[in-house]
């Protein structure tokens, strides 16, 4: 079984990112949306890879405005917009987008530098 080693939900009003890294050492990003009234949620996830992972902590860390990433996984193929502006840190996709506040900001960072670690580890 593939079970979640890590893993982080930042839930907002009518959205939800939530990160996490598997026993196989891979990580997701799943971007989710309330339906049918809001007791289920639909769920679309995207597999980054330990560099796409650093670009993302850069854009975290000011040192780039912005990137994208072009994904086929699954036979599915999705693009993923990331932005940052002095407050706001912006990732999309297609018609899902999820905005994470300083603090979540930090703990995103935080946690994607961890993932890194492990996923680059022997154990």
């Amino acid at each position: 079984m593939n079970k979640h080693i890590l893993s982080k939900a930042f839930f907002g009003k009518d959205n939800c990112l939530r990160v996490y890294l598997n026993t196989k050492k891979e990580c997701f990003f799943e971007f989710g949306f309330p339906r049918g009234g809001g007791k289920n949620w639909s769920w679309k996830a995207v597999k980054f890879s330990d560099v796409e992972l650093g670009e993302l902590i850069a854009i975290l860390e000011g040192v780039k405005d912005s990137t994208s990433f072009f994904h086929s996984y699954n036979g599915g193929k999705t693009q993923i917009w990331v932005r940052k502006n002095k407050e706001s840190f912006f990732i999309r996709l297609k018609d899902l987008s999820k905005g994470l506040n300083i603090g979540e900001q930090v703990v995103l960072r935080e946690l994607l530098s961890h993932i890194i670690i492990i996923s680059n580890s022997y154990f």
